[in-house]
Formats: structure tokens, C-alpha cells, sequence
């Protein structure tokens, strides 16, 4: 006779045993159901996660394993808590749940080889973990929080309910307020995790005024200095990257600590002043780049040449002439003028560089057309290119200007001595996003708060950053040449290539 199928996990006689040896030691679930060995970091938010009712908020570095404790979490309570539902809450839904689900997915696989009359009970899917015998009740899921959306939050109510709050930073008050409205049972917990972006907000104040002994929140910071997951060399790499152990970057970003603000001005007159006086020591194979802003009747046109050498962190730039033109000077004209004065007599294989998302367009269409110039066009209110580069950087301004305070910094960069630069590059307004990301305070917006006029002449060094450049000594063949004029037709007919 066949062995009657059980069909609850409840009527299980090993779920009993179970339970009581997992239920108050997530630790140990972690080590012996799922193979994994959380470092002390990871066994601090175990310990506060797993007592009832509790309120955890995590401020964290990159790489403490975040996302896979998350995992390892959300499985251990929907296992060990019969009817438990569990949200996981950000502003892109999707993407937390692909992070998520993808360790899900290894935690799972892990415990099913070690308990494997568990999977019968229990299914995974893409989007959701639930128990067989009461899907949309015992259940774990995703959700998002966008401004605008936070109301699809209500309605999420039980016993045992477990809310984990990614990139909880920049998530809304009123939808922290719908949130925690919904935590009115006794074993309903609440995780959240995030970068600190911003010092103020929900997030902010469960690490402030919100904390315990006065407050509910239990408030852990991961420093990524700190973690086994991570490398020195990694580290080193960060400090550079962001501009130093006191940059508001790294800050946020490594020591997983809120800075005391992130907005202010992007370099002091200090820091340009030394800039103004360095001797930058450039690469062998340097090239001459002439960066230009095209004025548009109210603001002056610039030409900044300077020699260019490395690339992004290792990026040399030392400032030969600038050419500051009259108002009155037309974007026509000024191209007459960027071809007279960056003569490849004097400066071999010079790369012209013109900003292009305005009246700009006319100057380098008139040097590509009328003078057969090699022309970079910038427009740096596009999108950097990379993924990793979109996180950091809102666009390419920010990206250029956060590059070229970096190289002032680090005495990279070798500026003129007029005072109109350093008066113009000490006062741009900068500032972190709640997603981590660096921008620029838009220049319409710095006239009209601040009275801050375009920064014409700090602009041409920021273009230096986004230049590319041939080194001065490579001989330039026929061959190239007709290759570039390809291209060029290419671009100017609109040919689909």
C-alpha cells in the first residue's frame, strides 16, 4: 500500500524539530541549513533580525554581503514562522528583486540538499517564494515604493509579518509612514538596508533620534574597511576613486556612514590657488587638446589649450593658453577664431573639443565643414556610458566636474593663474543623490538661487576630462585621415551604421 502523501508541512513530524532548533538561533540556520558562514558583520544584523517585533536598521559599505544575508533572512522566516509573509520593499522593484532572488535562488539550493523533504513543501519562482498549501497567504513577494506609488503599500497585514526595506535612503516619509502603519502585530519586524545618502529622512532618523535606548531601532553600520569581503587593494582603489577617506563619497560609500552633508561647493579657492602654481608632471605620450565653450551672446566664449595625458584617475592636464573672447563674438566667428589660434603648426595633431548641446553646434559644424577639423562634440547632459558610471555620475557633467576636482586635489591639474577661474570653479554647487549618485546643481538654477553665473572658463577644464587626444609626436597618415573623413561623412549624412 502507498504511503499516504502528506499534504501540510504542519502535519510533518520533522518541521517540530525543525522549528525549535532553528527558530531563535538564525545563526545557526545560516551555518547549517544554507552553508553559510556570516561574518561578524553579518552575525550582528542575525542577532537583532531574529528577535521578535524588531526594528533594524542598516547602514552599510559596499561589499559586506548585504544582499546575500538578506537572502538568507528572508528564507529562514518564511521556513521557521507558519503563515508568514514577507515584502521586500524598494524604488526599482525589479532590480532588488534580480539582486535578491539570485542568492535566494543559492540559499535554496543549499537547503533543499540538506533537507530535501522541505522542497515539497515550499516553491520559488522568479518573483515570488511561497508555501505550497497557502499561496498569497504564507508568502514572499516584492514591491515598489516610487514617489507617487507609495498608497500600493497599504494593505499588508499579518501575524507574522517581515518588511525589508532596500536602499531605504532614499525612500519616501509618507511611504515609510504606510510602512509602519501596517506593524501592528507583535512579531512584525522591519529590516532596512542602504547606503547613507542623505543625513536626514526616515532612514537617517532610525540611526539618530529613532534609536534605541530612546527609540525602537536597533541602528548597525558596516564599514567596508572592516569586512572579510572585501580586499585592500579594493579599498585603496575607493580612496582614489572617491577623492580621499573624507570625501563624502567615500563616506558614504565605504565606511557606510552619513557625512554632514552632501551638498556644498565643489573646490575651495584654496585648492585652486595651489592649482594655479603646480608643476604637473606629464606622460610621455601627452597630446595638445583645445576645449572650447561657445558663448551665447551673454557669456564669453572660451578656447582653454592644454596638454592632456592618462586617462580618468590618471588624467594629466596642463593648461598652455586661454583665449577669452568678446560677447559680441558670434558662434560663426568663433570658429574662424579656434582655427586660426589651434594652428597644427603650432600644436601637432591637436584635437579641437566644443561643446555642442547648444549654440554650440553651429561652431563645430563650421570647423568640421568649412575647415575639415578633427572635432569632438561634448554633451555632457547625456548619460555616462557604463553601468557603473551611471550609478556614480547623474550624467556627464558630473561625472567631468567630480574627475577634475579630483585631479585639483591630487595636483593632477595645472590651471591659469586669472582669478575669474578660480572665482568661477570655487563656486559650483554640487551635491549627492539619494540613489548615490553625484550632480551638478543645473546652471539655470545657480543664476537664478544664487546668482552664480555660467562657469565658462572652469567648463574647458571639466571638457578636458571627456577629451580624447592623439599624442603630439604620432605621425597622422593619409590612411587616417581619409578614415576620418568616412566617418565624419557618415555622421553628417545620417547614415545608419
Amino acid at each position: 500500500m502507498a504511503k499516504k502523501k502528506i499534504r501540510s508541512i504542519l502535519s510533518d513530524p520533522r518541521y517540530r524539530d525543525f522549528v525549535k532548533r532553528y527558530r531563535y538561533d538564525w545563526i545557526r540556520f545560516a551555518v547549517e541549513v544554507i552553508d553559510l558562514k556570516p561574518s561578524f558583520q553579518q552575525r550582528e544584523i542575525l542577532t537583532s533580525v531574529q528577535e521578535e517585533g524588531s526594528r533594524t536598521s542598516v547602514s552599510s559599505g559596499h561589499g559586506t554581503g548585504k544582499s546575500h544575508m538578506t537572502a538568507a533572512m528572508l528564507i529562514a522566516y518564511m521556513v521557521l514562522f507558519p503563515g508568514s509573509r514577507v515584502i521586500i520593499v524598494a524604488n526599482n522593484e525589479r532590480q532588488t528583486r534580480i539582486g535578491v532572488w539570485k542568492y535566494l535562488k543559492i540559499c535554496w539550493i543549499e537547503l533543499t540538499q540538506r533537507f530535501g523533504w522541505l522542497q515539497q513543501y515550499f516553491i520559488l519562482t522568479d518573483t515570488t517564494f511561497y508555501a505550497r498549501e497557502a499561496k498569497g497567504v504564507w508568502e514572499a513577494g516584492a514591491k515598489s515604493c516610487r514617489i507617487g506609488n507609495e498608497e500600493a503599500l497599504a494593505g499588508e497585514h499579518a501575524a507574522r509579518l517581515f518588511l525589508i526595506v532596500d536602499e531605504a535612503s532614499g525612500v519616501s516619509d509618507k511611504a515609510f509612514s504606510v510602512m509602519t502603519g501596517a506593524l501592528t502585530e507583535t512579531d512584525n519586524r522591519m529590516l532596512l538596508l542602504s547606503q547613507p545618502t542623505r543625513p536626514s529622512g526616515y532612514f537617517y532618523r532610525t540611526h539618530h533620534e529613532l534609536a534605541k535606548p530612546k527609540g525602537d531601532w536597533t541602528p548597525i553600520v558596516l564599514n567596508s574597511e572592516h569586512s572579510p569581503f572585501v580586499s585592500i587593494k579594493f579599498i585603496i582603489s575607493k580612496r582614489l576613486e572617491y577623492g580621499g577617506t573624507e570625501s563624502p563619497e567615500y563616506l558614504i560609500k565605504v565606511k557606510g556612514e552619513f557625512p554632514t552633508t552632501v551638498a556644498g561647493m565643489l573646490l575651495s579657492y584654496t585648492a585652486l590657488e595651489k592649482a594655479s602654481r603646480v608643476d604637473v608632471d606629464l606622460p610621455d605620450e601627452w597630446g595638445w587638446v583645445a576645449t572650447c565653450d561657445v558663448g551665447n551672446g551673454r557669456d564669453r566664449s572660451i578656447i582653454n589649450i592644454c596638454k592632456v595625458g592618462g586617462d580618468r584617475m590618471q588624467r594629466v592636464v596642463k593648461n598652455e593658453r586661454v583665449l577669452e573672447q568678446p560677447s559680441t563674438v558670434d558662434p560663426v566667428r568663433f570658429a574662424d577664431i579656434i582655427h586660426a589660434e589651434c594652428s597644427e603648426d603650432l600644436y601637432p595633431n591637436i584635437t579641437l573639443v566644443v561643446d555642442s548641446d547648444g549654440v554650440g553646434y553651429d561652431t563645430a559644424t563650421c570647423l568640421e565643414r568649412t575647415y575639415n577639423r578633427r572635432v569632438q562634440r561634448i554633451h555632457w547632459g547625456l548619460k555616462m556610458f557604463t553601468s557603473a558610471d551611471k550609478k556614480r555620475f547623474v550624467n556627464k557633467r558630473a561625472f567631468a566636474n567630480i574627475m577634475a576636482r579630483d585631479a585639483v586635489n591630487q595636483g593632477r591639474m595645472k590651471i591659469d593663474r586669472s582669478t575669474k577661474t578660480k572665482d568661477q570653479a570655487s563656486k559650483i554647487p554640487c551635491g549627492i543623490t539619494e540613489t548615490g549618485a553625484w550632480a551638478m546643481m543645473p546652471k539655470k538654477e545657480m543664476k537664478e538661487k544664487l546668482n552664480i553665473p555660467s562657469p565658462d572658463r572652469w567648463d574647458t577644464y571639466c571638457f578636458t576630462q571627456l577629451a580624447d587626444y592623439i599624442p603630439h609626436e604620432e605621425i597622422i597618415t593619409q590612411e587616417m585621415l581619409e578614415q576620418h573623413e568616412e566617418v565624419g561623412n557618415w555622421v553628417l549624412e545620417g547614415t545608419d551604421v
